[in-house]
């Protein structure tokens, strides 16, 4: 789903997601509303809690913000590489509230952070860098990922781990239709590494590849790693007119890395690798359901082939130490991206944590 560009798109985005989630969440009984197993242990009270108290925490960013102060962010006690231990925290704050008081709750957050969205200028949302404690990203994108792309995120997963309960929702079954043939998200599966685009005109930039020793080294474990498995390794290059021209010495991988025999290229043209490719094919003649991604650049090819995985319905992890970029404020981008990719289904491990041989959950 594109960024939202403007503050109307912003507010109407998030509106209309939060229309869906309320119209998805009215088809259960208020027992199936509290069972638990449909995102991990959660029931679909606690992801509408979950939803609640990521608001509550932007608010309290943008409101010390206002203050001149610096926020806590994510929150206090937690870097942005601890969003799992900081989600399970949430979820035992509010494991033992009331379905209808997290409702009631999350319907005025939802009305208050969207009101509070629509007095800002377009200037305000959408200027990178305007608010210190952004940094290079703009307010609106912390509206978004706490919003309308956040809602996306709970609908799929409600739908998703709710079809386990009878092969079908209950709205489904209210409708009286019969079971559908559903491409479930099997979480772990056969695994495969994509590595995107570690080509080396992008470390000859002006800025240089932020923590670059760490990512040649993180990749270089992950390949080690998929070998050793004999997990299949997909070296993913781009290529265009201008730049990263197919067969120069700019568009061939960094020296650093030497591909097995054995190991696939997929040339692209998109930054999403699944664009106009054969990798969809390839991965599923080896019936692949698990994509670990690493590579570059964060904001670009990354998030873009991230979100392609999860939109075809594979499991994507991406590793969060494992995939950089030149930005001025590349560690920024890094977090940013990281928090908008696991609120949208994305999984994240580190590089250590990758284990192809027993996938662990988030």
């Amino acid at each position: 789903m594109p960024k939202p560009i403007n503050r109307q798109q912003l507010l109407d985005e998030a509106q209309k997601e939060y229309e869906a989630l309320g119209k998805q969440v009215a088809s259960f009984t208020p027992e199936e509303m509290v069972r638990p197993g449909v995102i991990g242990v959660w029931s679909i009270k606690d992801i509408l809690a979950h939803l609640l108290e990521w608001q509550r925490m932007y608010m309290g960013w943008y409101e010390a913000g206002l203050r001149g102060q610096k926020p806590a962010t994510p929150a206090k006690g937690y870097n942005w590489s601890e969003l799992p231990a900081l989600n399970q925290d949430i979820y035992e704050r509010y494991k033992d509230a009331k379905l209808e008081a997290v409702r009631n709750q999350l319907e005025a957050s939802h009305k208050h952070m969207l009101d509070v969205a629509g007095l800002l200028s377009e200037e305000e949302l959408f200027t990178s860098g305007r608010y210190k404690w952004t940094g290079i990203s703009t307010l609106a994108a912390y509206v978004n990922s706490c919003s309308g792309a956040h809602y996306r995120w709970a609908r799929t997963g409600i739908r998703r781990g709710t079809k386990q309960w009878s092969g079908t929702t209950p709205a489904e079954k209210a409708a009286d239709s019969p079971p559908a043939v559903v491409n479930t998200r099997v979480m772990g599966g056969k695994p495969a590494l994509l590595i995107i685009d570690v080509q080396r005109e992008l470390f000859a930039k002006t800025l240089p590849i932020y923590d670059e020793d760490r990512l040649l080294a993180n990749i270089h474990l992950l390949a080690d790693k998929a070998h050793a498995a004999k997990v299949p390794v997909f070296w993913i290059q781009h290529s265009s007119e201008k730049t990263l021209v197919e067969g120069t010495d700019g568009w061939k991988l960094h020296p650093a890395f030497i591909p097995l025999k054995s190991d696939n290229f997929i040339r692209k043209r998109h930054g999403n690798a699944f664009e106009d490719t054969p990798l969809k094919a390839e991965l599923d003649a080896l019936h692949v359901r698990r994509v670990v991604v690493a590579g570059l650049v964060t904001h670009g090819c990354v998030q873009a082939t991230c979100n392609g995985g999860h939109d075809l319905g594979y499991d994507v992890v991406l590793v969060k130490d494992a995939h950089s970029n030149y930005n001025v404020k590349a560690r920024d981008v890094i977090n940013e991206w990281n928090t908008t990719l696991s609120h949208g289904g994305v999984r994240l491990q580190s590089a250590v944590e990758v284990d192809f041989e027993a996938p662990r959950a988030r």
